[in-house]
């Protein structure tokens, strides 16, 4: 399942980003869905409805279904949630209609080495009422999917909405990190649990970014399987 947006944010994203998107020469589309990768031919770009043209021979994709779409430009990869509208054949070729259901997002280059770690972890989202610990929700258990110093991606069975403030706590190697983040946009599509949300660290010591990473290294190095 995927989260709700307003569309009054989905429009303001396309203010945002579209023109910049549109004017980039070496502009390339991949629509993905849980398995597989397609490639298309932008035709149209109206607010939050789009046409897209991909081969016959490339992929039929599915009336109604949920995919994300990737922008690829020269210096930045942009991405939005899409669902498809109709479709209407033509010769070799699919034309499909489609809808933004998410704002489109800019991805973040990564500066931190990133870990493939499936470990125990807890989190509590931070009411927004509540200012203190004390007053806190219990802690709901979970499993990390990847670490980096910046933040994490999680499974839970539970939708979560919104980005709200998180507790995170987790051990690695011996020693619990109990970290405050953000939940980030989701744009990795479930239609069935668990699901998978983004952290984003804040407020994080450089000491104990500094340690967290080089527990990452070494957790990376005895890994039975280096390749990550």
């Amino acid at each position: 399942m995927i989260r709700k947006h307003k569309q009054q944010d989905i429009e303001q994203s396309v203010y945002r980003f579209q023109s910049v998107i549109l004017t980039d020469p070496e502009l390339k589309l991949k629509l993905l869905d849980d398995s597989s990768t397609y490639g298309g031919k932008l035709i149209n770009w109206s607010d939050i409805n789009l046409i897209l043209e991909i081969p016959v021979v490339t992929a039929t994709l599915t009336v109604y279904k949920k995919y994300t779409l990737n922008f690829v430009t020269t210096h930045s990869l942009f991405l939005a949630n899409v669902i498809v509208i109709n479709k209407i054949p033509k010769t070799s070729t699919m034309f499909y209609l489609m809808k933004l259901t998410s704002p489109i997002r800019q991805k973040r280059q990564r500066n931190y080495l990133r870990v493939n770690a499936e470990l125990p972890m807890t989190f509590i989202v931070v009411p927004e009422k509540f200012s203190t610990r004390d007053a806190l929700p219990p802690p709901v258990k979970a499993y990390t999917v990847d670490i980096s110093a910046g933040g994490l991606k999680f499974k839970h069975n539970e939708l979560l909405l919104g980005t709200p403030k998180v507790y995170i706590s987790f051990a690695l190697h011996g020693t619990t990190f109990s970290l405050t983040g953000q939940l980030l946009e989701s744009y990795e599509i479930s239609d069935t649990p668990p699901y998978t949300y983004r952290v984003a660290f804040k407020e994080m010591i450089p000491e104990t970014q500094a340690k967290l990473e080089k527990m990452l290294m070494s957790f990376q190095k005895h890994m039975p399987n280096r390749d990550l």
